[in-house]
């Protein structure tokens, strides 16, 4: 790509010849020559360090809000004259929050190198990393080109677990309430139901005393339990709303009881700590959202909303 300097220098090139004209000696024509031949030469020297450049990024997978979260660039040249200068633009969109930020960079005389740019980290969510409009630039800066293909990366900061005020009373939570159902096969069980009899009932599930009272056959049926899952609805998605799922999703893992949180139109099953990292990791890579009213049944509910955690 020919850019402003080479249209600067054929203008000088045309002063050149045009003063090797007018102006009567030896100097001229050295002059000429000099302004034709030398910016050229110097281009095409430059030419094979562009050709050759590399630049890497690197950027952390995962930081705690508020920690010192840096991307790395790398400079890679195996030739022996350094580049004259390269520019581009450090984009970074956090998705979560969609906050967006541009850092326009240009380095000079680029050699192998490194260079460490500061990330925001004081608002959770996925950082989207990205390189833009790169461009080198030649000796004397007659000749541009674009490195091909696109840089990105991410960088999630997490937030940090934070137990709600009404700690002490989650706690002393009771037990989630029990449904039970018909036991397949039958068998033992100390819950059952009592129900008329039905072809095909076994014989010894007859309950005989009390079907003697209401002259007709009522039969014991054994029950199993059912367990009820338990929801967690994250309704508002501030900084304190987030650190109170975190923390209230770690400690659900460590009572062993499987949840699912529900936030924006997604969901994610929870039955470990790795898992509760993975829905996190989940919830801050999409745009943040308001919880839609949840459908099914469940044993327990809990609401995180403006700061604070309900249940019921």
């Amino acid at each position: 790509m020919l850019t402003f300097n080479f249209f600067l220098y054929l203008f000088l090139c045309g002063l050149a010849y045009l003063f090797s004209l007018t102006y009567v000696g030896w100097f001229g024509g050295y002059l000429l020559w000099a302004v034709i031949v030398l910016p050229p030469a110097l281009t095409l020297l430059s030419l094979p360090s562009m050709l050759s450049l590399r630049i890497s990024c690197r950027v952390p997978e995962r930081v705690n809000l508020g920690e010192k979260a840096e991307l790395s660039i790398k400079f890679s040249n195996r030739r022996l004259l350094p580049v004259r200068y390269c520019s581009f633009t450090v984009r970074v969109v956090n998705l979560f929050t969609g906050e967006s930020s541009s850092y326009p960079l240009r380095y000079g005389l680029l050699d192998d190198s490194e260079s460490m740019i500061s990330l925001p980290s004081s608002s959770s969510g996925t950082l989207l990393c990205s390189l833009e409009d790169e461009q080198l630039v030649s000796y004397l800066g007659l000749l541009r080109l674009r490195p091909k293909g696109q840089w990105q990366a991410k960088c999630t900061v997490m937030p940090r677990p934070k137990a709600p005020e009404n700690m002490a009373s989650l706690e002393s939570l009771p037990p989630v309430s029990q449904n039970f159902r018909p036991k397949p096969g039958g068998g033992y069980s100390e819950e059952h139901e009592l129900r008329q009899y039905r072809p095909g009932d076994n014989i010894n599930s007859i309950h005989w005393k009390l079907s003697s009272k209401t002259d007709e056959l009522i039969v014991r049926e054994p029950l199993e339990p059912v367990e009820s899952s338990t929801a967690v609805l994250l309704h508002s998605s501030g900084e304190l709303d987030l650190s109170h799922l975190y923390w209230l999703s770690l400690r659900l893992c460590s009572w062993n009881i499987e949840h699912i949180i529900f936030f924006g139109g997604a969901s994610a099953q929870v039955s470990n700590e790795t898992d509760c990292r993975r829905a996190m990791l989940q919830l801050l890579a999409l745009p943040r959202a308001k919880c839609p009213p949840l459908s099914g049944s469940y044993g327990r509910i809990f609401d995180i909303e403006n700061g604070e955690v309900r249940w019921h």
